[in-house]
């Protein structure tokens, strides 16, 4: 049973309402449990005994329900515990005097009160089984009993009343729990005897009801679709039993009824109607087995039971299958269609020997319009032959075989269509070969009217007469291809002619625009060349002051260009005398003329080339004369800059050393250079970059070793402190081993005085990986140091553990769901031990409630 206490004071202006000056009372005082026999169940102590009502109360409860109440009201409790820490003494003391004699306090259900007048509090404990049976916590008992029923009384000083009221007030409280327990059990056992049943009767008869209706659903449903699908089978047979009664009636009647058949029918015409007699006769018979699914169907429909559905799925089945669909369709085919067919085969035959009559004319007509066009017919006239013939040979049969007779007017009216087709093919072609004639004929007169202008067109590789008589060729043979009825070939060389002629038009366009070109170049370029001739003076000029005022390294790439642009003027001048020689009236050779002319242009280019690269390079010279001393002390100051940025610093090395003095070295060579009295000035130019390039080089090697050596000291420095802090950890016994990587730091160290600083950072990083690695082995060997010993450490508790237990020696440590009690001698701890208050702990306490007011 669960221990809770709970205090609670009222406000300090109620405590006039207290009695004052009695006396104090401690465990001296604490009164004998009571006799079985005559128990008093109210003990006052201190204060007046003015509390009848809680005496008639108590007795009244224990009439009613057989629970005792004890009662004790004292003036105060001692100094040092309150009224819940004197109810526990008293049901301690009370229990241990009950065990010793029969009769007296029953701890499992007395309830007991403990009324502290002077300090304002009371204190209430029901036993375990009230408190679980009832709900009678801690919590309810401070908030719906003590609060509600007591508390007030006591504000107004009517202990007596309040305590009477507090008594009633937990009977009502069992009472009110005991009627809920009952009627709980109560609609439970109504819930099992009489709802439950009733529900599953009710639930069962509903689902019988709910499945009978689906079933009626269901048998409504196939019934239905049975039936439905037996209607339109039936009025399928009977469209197709009607068919049948029509197609044989017609059948029966078309030699009778049809004019047309007057002479006897023979051939295809007498085998497409003794067909159609014949699937007649075949389709009768199916329409009988029809019949047969018909009645079977309409049996099983009938036969149908209540409820049922297997017939009506049967019949479904069964109208379903595919020898019970009617072949409507299949009778049209085999049977109407042929007999519509018989019914117009002569006006059909006719129609055709008459339009076949009128496209025969047509391709005579055709025929003799080619002849006019003077293109030979002979490869159509076999054909055309060949048609007749089938249309005479067909018109015999038309009255007695027509269906045979209109097939052979229709192969006929194909071949005809045929040669009528390649017919149009020839006139197309032919029609194509007189526009490529014409547009020949078109080209000579203008090649004609050129040349009556005074245009020779007689350029080798541009006469438009070879083109032209080209042009010709493949039209002539176009037109002998087209008489032996080759179109295709034809059309080949047809399209030769047109592409022939193309290019004559466009090769007369040309030598137009040709001469139009040589025209605009031939001045051009003979002024150009008197340009270049007054330019090689100035070029002149110039290599004679290159010669007095430079060293002939500097300009000897352009020194012999006056002679190259001699040699180019040279050819320049042959060029324009052969372009004017071929644009010559009388030779009038213009794709020659263009051709020289644009060769004199790209010569022309080249010789103002040499030319410009002599003047260029004076024009060069002459400015680094005036930048190059500018340019020679700025990188002299840089170079000395340098020098004295490694003169300061203690970090650089060999090559940020060398670098600087190479710089000084170039500088002075470039000095020489230029004292000369003829100065290669390019050639001091590109020492003096050589020079700036070298001292730029030794700055950022000077700056990489600087940064170089204050890393590694201050990896150094790091790595260090790590090995020391490694180096001083202790545990366990354990130390690490460090003495690699103090080795590898006194190597880092010696490689950073040397200036190997490369090599020291290297050396730092092993150094530092080492003293890790050292640090995680020591701590890795103290953990399994201190595992073992912890788990010696157990091992010998549980050893002496075992041998206490052995001898019976305890201590006893038992855990139950009410709380923990150790020994020696746990049992005893049940009624001597002293109660603690509430904890999470789960210890082995009462229940208390305490109230202050």
């Amino acid at each position: 049973m669960s221990t809770f206490l709970f205090a609670c004071r009222l406000p300090l202006c109620l405590v006039a309402f207290a009695l004052a000056g009695l006396a104090r009372a401690d465990e001296s005082s604490i009164p004998a449990a009571p006799d079985r026999d005559d128990p008093p169940r109210v003990f006052v102590s201190g204060v007046s005994d003015d509390f009848s009502e809680t005496r008639a109360a108590i007795a009244a409860a224990k009439q009613r329900t057989g629970r005792d109440y004890r009662v004790v009201v004292v003036d105060s409790a001692s100094s040092a515990e309150d009224a819940a820490a004197l109810l526990e003494k008293l049901v301690a003391r009370w229990r241990e005097e009950s065990a010793r004699t029969e009769g007296g306090f029953n701890p499992a259900g007395d309830v007991t009160i403990v009324l502290d007048v002077g300090d304002r509090q009371i204190a209430m404990d029901v036993p375990w089984a009230l408190e679980a049976s009832a709900g009678l916590d801690r919590a309810t008992l401070e908030r719906e009993l003590i609060a509600d029923t007591f508390v007030p009384r006591a504000k107004d000083g009517m202990f007596d009343a309040g305590i009477a009221e507090l008594v009633n007030a937990t009977e009502r409280w069992v009472q009110d729990a005991a009627d809920k327990k009952r009627q709980k059990a109560e609609a439970a056992r109504i819930f099992t005897t009489r709802t439950l049943p009733l529900g599953l009767a009710g639930l069962g008869a509903a689902g019988l009801l709910g499945g009978l209706a689906v079933q009626w659903a269901r048998h409504g449903s196939r019934l239905r679709a049975a039936r439905e699908k037996l209607a339109t089978f039936k009025e399928e047979v009977v469209s197709l039993s009607d068919l049948l009664d029509g197609q044989q009636e017609r059948h029966r009647m078309l030699p009778h009824s049809d004019p047309d058949f007057v002479t006897p029918m023979q051939g295809m015409t007498r085998s497409t109607y003794d067909n159609v007699q014949g699937a007649i006769r075949r389709y009768r018979e199916r329409w009988l087995s029809l019949m047969e699914v018909w009645e079977k169907a309409e049996e099983k429909i009938g036969t149908e039971w209540f409820l049922g559905t297997n017939a009506a799925e049967e019949a479904i089945a069964l109208l379903d299958s595919a020898e019970s669909r009617p072949p409507l369709a299949d009778v049209a085919a085999e049977c109407k269609a042929p007999l519509d067919a018989l019914e117009v085969a002569h006006e059909k035959a006719r129609e055709s020997a008459t339009t076949l009559d009128a496209e025969l004319a047509e391709a005579a007509t055709r025929l003799e319009a080619v002849a006019r066009r003077g293109r030979s017919a002979a490869v159509f006239q076999a054909v055309l032959a060949e048609v007749t013939r089938g249309r005479t040979q067909a018109g015999a049969h038309v009255e007695s075989d027509p269906v045979a007779a209109r097939g052979g007017l229709e192969e006929a009216r194909g071949v005809l269509e045929a040669m009528l087709g390649r017919l149009d093919s020839l006139e197309a072609a032919d029609d194509r070969r007189q526009r490529a004639v014409t547009q020949t004929g078109e080209l000579r007169r203008k090649v004609a009217e050129r040349r009556a202008e005074g245009w020779l067109l007689a350029e080798p590789g541009a006469n438009p007469d070879d083109r032209l008589d080209a042009a010709a060729k493949q039209a002539e043979i176009a037109t002998q291809l087209l008489d032996a009825g080759e179109t295709e070939a034809a059309l080949v060389h047809v399209e030769r002619a047109e592409k022939s002629n193309a290019e004559a038009a466009a090769l007369i366009e040309s030598i137009v625009a040709a001469r139009t070109r040589a025209e605009e170049l031939l001045p051009a370029c003979a002024a150009r060349v008197e340009a270049l001739v007054a330019r090689r003076q100035a070029a002149l000029a110039a290599t004679e002051r290159l010669a007095s005022l430079y060293a002939e390294s500097s300009w000897s790439d352009v020194a012999e260009n006056v002679a190259r642009a001699d040699d180019g003027l040279g050819r320049v001048r042959t060029l324009l005398e052969e372009a004017r020689a071929a644009a010559a009236p009388g030779v009038q050779h213009y794709f020659r003329a263009v051709a020289l002319l644009e060769e004199t242009v790209r010569q022309e280019d080249w010789v103002e080339g040499c030319l410009a690269a002599i003047t260029d390079r004076l024009a060069e010279l002459e400015e680094l004369r005036g930048v190059l001393p500018g340019k020679r002390d700025k990188a002299a100051q840089r170079v000395a800059t340098l020098e004295q940025q490694l003169r300061r610093q203690r970090t650089d090395r060999v090559s940020a050393n060398e670098r600087c003095r190479e710089a000084a070295r170039i500088i002075e060579v470039a000095d020489g250079t230029m004292r000369m009295a003829r100065p290669d000035l390019r050639q001091s130019a590109q020492l003096i970059d050589a020079a700036d390039t070298a001292a730029a080089r030794g700055e950022a090697l000077a700056a990489e070793d600087d940064r170089l050596a204050r890393q590694a000291a201050n990896d150094i420095d790091e790595t260090d402190s790590l090995v020391r802090r490694v180096a001083a950890w202790y545990a366990e016994g354990v130390q690490a081993d460090v003495r690699s990587a103090a080795s590898a730091v006194d190597t880092a160290r010696s490689l950073l005085e040397r200036q190997r600083y490369e090599d020291a950072i290297r050396t730092a990083a092993e150094a530092s990986q080492q003293a890790r690695i050292a640090y995680a082995t020591a701590t890795a060997e103290a953990d399994r140091r201190r595992i073992r010993r912890q788990q010696e450490i157990q091992r010998r508790q549980l050893e002496e553990s075992f041998a206490r237990m052995s001898r019976g020696a305890g201590p006893w440590v038992v855990r139950l769901p009410g709380g923990t009690f150790t020994g020696p001698d746990p049992w005893q701890t049940m009624t001597a031990q002293p109660r603690s208050s509430t904890s999470a702990g789960g210890s082995w306490s009462r229940d208390i409630a305490q109230v202050g007011w």
